[in-house]
């Protein structure tokens, strides 16, 4: 068991960061057994907190599950604990240094020593405000230290079985939802078990919900029209490109928001009607979910379920729940 712990100077920004984006590359390697990843902070400034709002919208417009989360001070037993103490800048190794009594067993490193950048560190957008650009760094950091981990156990990239960077082996499942509206029906997180990846097309309405959302699954998000008066949902994007098991996704809140330009794009997803919908338009998939909140206009409650394969939409599997 190799046990990491990611260190900045608050652990509400970039360590936190740093642990959530591990954390998933271990569980789509199908690593938990035999790698874990923490964080902490050199300071006490921010004991206790979660993670701070503009870090978490990053993280959760790239796709990263944002679950739980506590800042807590390192502290001189971590050193015995953790194989690899892993800072974010300078001046995170010189404290922790202080308050492991140094590094006699050669444990501690910056992230972007792993990405082939040494002596290099990440941005802190506590200052620069660039929270995309911090992550862009602690991603190249995770992905270095991965390779390096698998280099370690042997087990090479084309064994991942999840989705993402690999796992194009595997049959990968997504939950489609939109228009929630506040409402995150039990019988819709019922659904979502078996699904690895959840997206949601918008009008979310209470941020709680995108919170609970992330423990079932890695979810994507864009904002609705609805969603710009809610603290922590206007700063979603509007637009949302992304990869799952090798196939190419967009997805907007409203389907006249669609870009001209869908040059690679499999799939369009979209919301807003409340009404489900599903087309195959020059070979390229069109789906609104519907509503699993609550339907207008005597329609039905739906959401659609995915399976993926190595690039290709294996199926789309419409989903009616009860009134």
């Amino acid at each position: 068991m190799t046990k990491i712990l990611f260190i900045c100077h608050g652990n509400i920004c970039r360590s936190a960061a740093a642990k959530m984006v591990m954390q998933q590359m271990i569980r789509e390697r199908g690593l938990e057994g035999t790698v874990t990843a923490d964080s902490a902070a050199t300071s006490r400034e921010e004991i206790g907190n979660d993670v701070y709002p503009p870090m978490k919208r990053a993280l959760r417009n790239s796709g990263y599950v944002c679950g739980p989360h506590a800042a807590r001070q390192t502290v001189r037993a971590d050193y015995e604990k953790y194989d690899l103490l892993i800072g974010m800048d300078g001046e995170n190794l010189g404290n922790m240094r202080r308050i492991y009594g140094g590094d006699p067993e050669g444990k501690i490193s910056l992230l972007r020593d792993w990405a082939g950048e040494p002596g290099m560190e990440i941005d802190d957008p506590w200052y620069t405000r660039d929270f995309d650009g911090a992550l862009r760094q602690i991603e190249a950091g995770c992905r270095g230290l991965m390779e390096a981990l698998l280099q370690k156990t042997d087990r090479g990239p084309e064994q991942n079985t999840e989705s993402g960077d690999g796992g194009r082996g595997k049959e990968v499942h997504a939950a489609v939802i939109s228009d929630t509206h506040g409402i995150l029906r039990r019988d819709v997180v019922a659904e979502l078990q078996g699904c690895t990846h959840i997206l949601h097309a918008g009008d979310i309405v209470r941020e709680l919900d995108l919170d609970e959302l992330s423990m079932y699954g890695s979810i994507y998000a864009v904002r609705g029209n609805n969603d710009t008066w809610v603290d922590g949902l206007r700063d979603l994007a509007g637009i949302l490109r992304f990869e799952i098991a090798g196939v190419s996704f967009l997805m907007v809140h409203d389907r006249r928001d669609v870009p001209r330009d869908l040059t690679g794009v499999q799939a369009v997803i979209c919301g807003h009607t409340h009404r489900y919908s599903e087309e195959w338009i020059d070979g390229r998939l069109w789906l609104n979910p519907g509503t699993c909140g609550r339907p207008r206009w005597g329609g039905e409650t739906t959401m659609a379920k995915l399976t993926l394969r190595e690039g290709k939409i294996l199926r789309v599997q419409k989903i009616v729940l009860p009134d």
